[in-house]
């Protein structure tokens, strides 16, 4: 079962109870104010709507990930193409019940390459979007921050922005947690820690960060560090 914070009379709640692949997703109730998840399959030159099955005999489709992120590759560019038709789909169809619905973020600020697992995290000033490309189909979460926007970070080194977990049923998938975050520009490099043990370190780019793991485990902490290598801040995993 999912839970999302949508108004009640949001035409997308029934899509996203019809195909969600997620049962729980953590936020910040004052910070964040509407979420949702869909599976789509990625074809190479169109995006069709459906779910995919996970049975025993079928590998993983988070196989090839690992703790440490790579350069993403060219093929990143038709993902992200694909990405964008599907939010700008989900868009159109929130706009026309609610007209003052915040736009939904255009802006690519990270790519994150986790073998051939490929996270896209669009930002805006009032919401982010991640479209999340695997062998076995694409699955996209959003979500929402202060409509009157995102406060600036000061003297800070990091904000937690999200949190999110992703636990679908038996068979329509397989569970996964993301951690996203804003970062002062003189933080290079972070890590997530995890309570089974996992070092994940996050991507980085345009003030952002995220980091996600397949597993339910929790994040415990966030180390952050300067080019010289230096740790200049820990950080809770944790809304306030």
């Amino acid at each position: 079962m999912i839970k999302p914070d949508i108004p009640q009379m949001d035409p997308m709640r029934l899509q996203v109870r019809k195909h969600a692949l997620v049962n729980e997703i953590s936020t910040k109730p004052s910070r964040r104010w509407w979420r949702l998840a869909v599976p789509v399959t990625v074809l190479t030159a169109a995006v069709v709507v459906g779910t995919v099955l996970w049975t025993p005999t079928n590998p993983s489709a988070y196989a090839s990930w690992t703790a440490e992120p790579r350069a993403p590759g060219p093929e990143v560019d038709g993902l992200i193409a694909a990405c964008r038709e599907e939010i700008a789909r989900h868009d159109e169809a929130r706009r026309r019940d609610f007209p003052n619905w915040p736009a939904a973020p255009a802006d690519v600020s990270i790519v994150d390459q986790r073998g051939d697992l490929t996270l896209v995290v669009f930002t805006g000033p009032q919401s982010d979007q991640q479209c999340l490309g695997t062998p076995k189909g694409m699955e996209m979460q959003g979500g929402g921050g202060d409509p009157k926007g995102r406060p600036p970070l000061g003297q800070a080194k990091f904000s937690l922005e999200g949190l999110q977990l992703s636990n679908p049923e038996p068979g329509r998938g397989e569970p996964r947690r993301t951690l996203l975050g804003r970062v002062s520009p003189d933080v290079v490099k972070a890590r997530v820690e995890t309570e089974d043990g996992r070092k994940v370190t996050a991507t980085l780019g345009n003030g952002w960060m995220v980091a996600w793991w397949p597993a339910l485990a929790k994040a415990t902490s966030v180390t952050l560090y300067d080019a010289e290598g230096e740790v200049v801040g820990t950080a809770s995993a944790e809304f306030e």
